[in-house]
Order: structure tokens, then C-alpha cells, then sequence
């Protein structure tokens, strides 16, 4: 009796379960040049220069700058499907070698259509790789929730201020 309460339980149980199938990743599709770079996969994109510029050389600057309403001048850019925003992302370098990253968000506005400001703040600071110019960095910025995406960041100059950095990107898969 005991057999077939447990044979029955397991068929109900067996019911009510969803089948789990097992789906190949989406195609993250990468275009590079010497000037650009643009990434995109699961619907969102990430676009930047491969020379970012570094209009910042302190915390206070980059910090005061990213929480403006006003579109800065963008090294990488981030655009998400769901929710839909815009994200910017700004760098600054300090004298100390550590790279600072701020950014601006802009959600989408359903009634006019449009992105507008919501949020800047310093997204995180970065300790260089190496104890003397010039500095690399390693920067993740997560494209999609299974597209994790690496950049890795050069300074262009042999000491500081640093007013320019060399970006390459790499897509784990």
C-alpha cells in the first residue's frame, strides 16, 4: 500500500514540474576596429572609443560632473533592453594611479519616448595592476545576465595627468 501512495505522489509531483531544457547561449556579436568598438548580445550593446579619453583627474571633478543632467562626453556606453536605459560611463585617473568610474543612467520615458536623466554617481574605483606608470586596469561591465564582458584599460602616457587610455574588450562565454 505504502508502494503505490508513493508511486502516486511522484506521478502528481511529476505533473506539476516543468521540464528544464537545456538552450544554446545566444550569439554575442563583436565589431572592432581601430577607432570603435561595439558589443552586442541578449539584446543589449556596448559601444566606446579603443582611445577613451580622461577629461577627469580627480573624485571631486568626475563625482560633481556625472551628477548633472547634462550628456557628457562618453568613452563606453551601455544600452539595456530591459529595463530600458542608457548608461554612460566617464573615467578619471588619479595622481595615485587608481582609475575612477562614473556614470550617468537615463531610463526611458514611456510617455514622451524619451531617456532622461536619472542617476549619476561613481560606479568604482580601480587599483592599478601595476605600482608605476604606465597603469592597466581590469574593468567588468556585465553586457546581459549571462555575457560577462571585460575591459581592459591602458594609459596612454608615462606618468600622470593621464589624459587618454587604451581600451580593449573581451567577452567570456
Amino acid at each position: 500500500m505504502r508502494a503505490w501512495a508513493m508511486a502516486a505522489a511522484l506521478a502528481l509531483v511529476s505533473l506539476d514540474v516543468s521540464r528544464v531544457v537545456a538552450t544554446e547561449p545566444r550569439p554575442v556579436f563583436i565589431k572592432m576596429d581601430a577607432e570603435r568598438f561595439d558589443i552586442s548580445g541578449e539584446g543589449n550593446s556596448l559601444t566606446g572609443l579603443r582611445r577613451a579619453p580622461v577629461p577627469y583627474d580627480s573624485l571631486s571633478d568626475v563625482g560633481a560632473a556625472v551628477r548633472q543632467a547634462q550628456t557628457l562626453a562618453t568613452a563606453v556606453r551601455l544600452v539595456r533592453s530591459v529595463p530600458p536605459q542608457v548608461i554612460d560611463y566617464v573615467f578619471c585617473v588619479t595622481e595615485d594611479g587608481v582609475l575612477i568610474v562614473g556614470q550617468q543612467v537615463r531610463s526611458l520615458d514611456v510617455t514622451t519616448g524619451q531617456y532622461v536623466f536619472t542617476e549619476g554617481d561613481i560606479k568604482r574605483a580601480y587599483p592599478a595592476l601595476e605600482a608605476t606608470a604606465p597603469w592597466t586596469w581590469i574593468v567588468d561591465i556585465p553586457l546581459a545576465r549571462e555575457v560577462p564582458l571585460t575591459l581592459e584599460l591602458k594609459a596612454m602616457s608615462q606618468g600622470w595627468p593621464v589624459r587618454a587610455i587604451a581600451v580593449t574588450p573581451s567577452v567570456a562565454r
